[in-house]
């Protein structure tokens, strides 16, 4: 179920269940914990143009997986150049992500996530329908945390291009990676129609 509808200008309508904006904003949580990772986040303002190439990045590739493949190597081939661009650009990308992820959880934060028992009714504020509308920036920024939280995923699960699905889906049902593969199968559905709504 496509939980994105085009409107003029660029925007989009979102409508979608509470516990589906729950997933999300748990996953973009995730997704600003891991970028923020021995990277201070602080709010002081900074010399416009020290904003712009900050020059106390790592030198070295994330040894984390999945840091990795949020934060490639620019020139794989060339160790040295590799390290040097890393340098100037990898705390400005890490910024720019986790900034695309708070804005996905801006509308979310009106979900409150609760504790809930086996056998237990879920709360009522996770029965509901979330609604609010994007602006084609903020529909970008969605465009762009969903496809991080796929790589992350892809990365965690060690999800190849030459995977057959069926492999992964027919998993066994005490496999939790089946359960994250079919959270990354249905990220990529939700990226698919986001973008379609976005560019009508």
């Amino acid at each position: 179920m496509s939980y994105f509808r085009a409107r003029r200008k660029g925007r989009v309508h979102v409508e979608m269940p509470a516990f589906s904006g729950l997933l999300i904003a748990d996953l973009a949580r995730q997704l600003i914990e891991l970028l923020s990772d021995d990277e201070p986040m602080d709010n002081r303002s900074l010399d416009p143009l020290e904003e712009l190439v900050v020059m106390d990045s790592p030198r070295e590739p994330p040894t984390d997986p999945a840091l990795l493949r949020l934060l490639p190597d620019a020139y794989p081939d060339q160790p040295e150049v590799a390290a040097e661009f890393r340098r100037f650009t990898e705390q400005g990308l890490r910024k720019a992500k986790i900034e695309a992820a708070r804005v996905v959880l801006g509308p979310l934060s009106q979900i409150q996530p609760a504790d809930v028992g086996l056998g237990e009714p879920m709360p009522e504020n996770l029965e509901s329908t979330l609604e609010f509308e994007l602006s084609a920036e903020e529909a970008r920024a969605w465009m762009r945390c969903l496809t991080d939280l796929r790589l992350t995923l892809a990365a965690r699960l060690g999800v190849g291009a030459a995977d057959d699905e069926t492999t992964w889906l027919s998993l066994p049902e005490d496999d939790a990676r089946g359960g994250m593969y079919r959270i990354y199968g249905w990220l990529g559905y939700q990226l698919d129609t986001l973008l379609d709504a976005a560019q009508r």
